[in-house]
């Protein structure tokens, strides 16, 4: 079988029906003349993925498809590299459905950049037809939790933390620098991109941003799954910066230091108080998502710095989990959540008082207690 000039690989988990449509935009690729093709790897799916892959007939592309037992994005990753044969590589995602030019763009933009080094990150975005919340609004906004397009400027070139797997390419002779490829060692799909991203930095890689390559990303998220998503995060980051300890400014520990260190010169009440929120930290969390959450429908302006706050602090929280004992880390979540999260509440209410907008009062004066 000949080899395909552009390899698109898509990891896949429990997402048959959105996979589908995502196949099924491929077919529309306005592509003349360069044969592609799609390599699927199904991560261990429980629903009908798998079945549905061997049914599926491609008449623009040709399919490659395996499974694996559930072994994370980077394994399912690794593998789909492994069954290409193109020497363009576009990684991309089982959430994101292409618009006819996508695969075009990203051709055109290689052959106007052929040298081995540099990578091309298209733009992903929501889709029209998705109902967006204001934690959708805000991560891919000036919040950029999840990714920085809000920021970015056309041809311009980004550091290694961009390298966003939901539509980048790349010429495998650069992927091949690194023949391990991802790292298995992250559990959750967060940093091990990033990690691959650090090492083929290392040979020479520029990531160079192209708005003209797109995806829809078809992802939902509230407050609470974006929160959830955020300690996973920095759980993943306390993997990465244990391999690349001289990368540590970009994960904030500095914070993590400074708190610990500023809890020492508490008075015996500040410790006491700390220790009573460090006892029902849950409790103290899902106030502050449910205030947030009352307000997802709506347009993201009011809940920005609130949210921004709330993200920070998830994040945070998943590196103390992942770096210090039980104890340590719920007496220094619970200074972080006094000291990032509170005040941002307060900001919040002033806010919303000034707009004369309804707020929730029960979470809020037990959380106003403690904001200073």
């Amino acid at each position: 079988m000949s080899s395909a000039a552009l390899s698109v690989l898509i990891p896949s988990y429990n997402r048959r029906r959105l996979l589908e449509r995502v196949l099924r935009a491929y077919e529309s690729q306005d592509l003349e003349g360069v044969p592609f093709e799609v390599v699927v790897v199904d991560d261990g799916s429980k629903d009908d993925t798998l079945a549905f892959l061997a049914s599926w007939k491609p008449r623009r592309y040709r399919l490659r498809f395996a499974t694996q037992t559930n072994g994370g994005p980077g394994r399912a990753r690794n593998r789909a590299i492994r069954l290409s044969t193109g020497q363009l590589v576009l990684f991309t995602g089982d959430d994101i459905v292409p618009t006819p030019a996508l695969l075009k763009e990203h051709w055109r933009a290689h052959q106007a950049s052929p040298d081995r080094d540099t990578v091309i990150l298209g733009l992903s975005r929501w889709p029209a037809d998705l109902k967006l919340t204001a934690t959708m609004r805000h991560i891919d906004g000036i919040g950029a939790q999840q990714f920085s397009y809000h920021y970015f400027k056309e041809g311009a070139e980004y550091d290694f933390r961009h390298f966003y797997t939901s539509n980048i390419s790349l010429k495998r002779e650069l992927l091949d620098q690194e023949p391990t490829y991802f790292s298995t060692r992250f559990s959750r799909a967060a940093f091990e991109d990033v990690e691959l991203s650090y090492r083929l930095s290392l040979h020479g890689m520029r990531i160079v941003y192209r708005s003209a390559p797109q995806g829809h990303h078809y992802h939902h998220y509230d407050v609470r799954s974006f929160f959830r998503r955020q300690v996973g995060c920095g759980a993943m980051a306390a993997i990465f910066y244990g391999k690349y300890p001289e990368l540590r400014k970009w994960f904030e520990l500095k914070e993590l230091e400074w708190t610990r260190l500023r809890a020492l010169l508490q008075t015996p009440a500040e410790r006491n108080e700390r220790a009573a929120i460090a006892s029902d930290l849950g409790l103290w969390e899902e106030r502050v998502l449910r205030l947030a959450g009352y307000y997802d429908d709506l347009e993201a302006g009011p809940l920005d710095h609130l949210l921004l706050s709330l993200f920070r602090y998830a994040y945070l929280k998943g590196l103390a989990d992942a770096m210090y004992s039980p104890p340590e880390a719920g007496t220094l979540c619970a200074n972080l959540y006094c000291k990032i999260v509170l005040p941002a509440v307060r900001t919040f209410e002033g806010e919303m008082n000034e707009r004369r907008l309804p707020i929730p009062r029960a979470d809020l004066e037990a959380m106003r207690r403690h904001a200073g």
